[in-house]
């Protein structure tokens, strides 16, 4: 087993190859197969050998991560360094364009669907999300790498929880519709609608929010997003409802889809 994998294993992690299935298909990440089993992790590697790797972030994983972008995000790198030195001593995976900072899950847990910006330049990655790793592929991130590969994922402070809450409120993250994780539910998918002219334009993004996973769909009418949402697995209850329609009123919204694995096939594929 690749180095790299193995420790990521030995961390305890859940980690996938990331596969590609379409030109519409930024990846297509086995993120609810992800494992820890050496077994498995050998039969990817020689299944998809110049495949990406990722870990699945959130509990199972033990493990969140904070993305920074190198160059709206120094600031906030900046600040977050300042407020607390241990993020410069946690473990970290830089790329061509970020600096991933990994954290010890903690006992609480984070704030439900907190995938997303917590900072300008700034995103958290939690449950239902996962982290471009390195791995023995690297075709689409050649110079991803750890800064110290063997430094822990340290806990997470009380002020970086504080900032993260902060955030969340800020940014309207808390603000995604409620989702059930029905038994036949495959993927979380994010739809993000916004009105332009007399036009709906709806795109679909990873649950992180942050991968777009297909090209921009284009509908006539409002009725449309609020069917997509129906159809799509969101609940629908009295609160979600009501919020639904302010969004569409105001012009732009988002909402999670709970889709199945044909749904999520036809969605990528078309």
């Amino acid at each position: 087993m690749n180095s790299d994998l193995s420790l990521a294993s030995m961390r305890g992690w859940k980690i996938f190859p990331l596969v590609h299935t379409s030109r519409f298909a930024v990846s297509r990440p086995l993120l609810h197969d992800a494992t820890s089993n050496e077994a498995q992790i050998e039969h990817w590697e020689n299944q998809y050998p110049e495949c990406n790797w990722a870990v699945a972030t959130g509990e199972e994983s033990g493990v969140f991560a904070i993305k920074f972008s190198l160059d709206a995000g120094l600031a906030a790198m900046r600040e977050f360094g300042e407020s607390d030195p241990r993020i410069s001593r946690t473990l970290q995976v830089r790329g061509p364009n970020e600096l991933l900072t990994f954290l010890e899950w903690p006992a609480t847990g984070l704030p439900i669907f907190t995938s997303g910006m917590i900072a300008q330049g700034a995103h958290l990655l939690g449950e239902d999300s996962y982290v471009r790793i390195p791995g023995p592929g690297m075709r689409v991130d050649p110079h991803c790498e750890y800064v110290d590969r063997e430094a822990p994922a340290l806990p997470a402070s009380e002020w970086l929880m504080e900032r993260i809450h902060e955030g969340v409120s800020r940014y309207g993250v808390g603000q995604l519709f409620a989702f059930s994780r029905l038994a036949n539910v495959a993927r979380c998918v994010l739809l993000r609608f916004e009105r332009k002219g007399h036009r709906w334009f709806c795109d679909f993004y990873e649950s992180s929010g942050v991968a777009r996973i297909r090209e921009t769909l284009i509908y006539r009418s409002s009725e449309t997003v609020v069917s997509l949402a129906m159809r799509g697995g969101a609940i629908m209850n009295c609160e979600n409802r009501v919020r639904l329609y302010r969004e569409i009123k105001i012009g732009h919204g988002s909402i999670l889809l709970n889709l199945t694995s044909e749904q999520y096939n036809r969605l990528i594929a078309a």
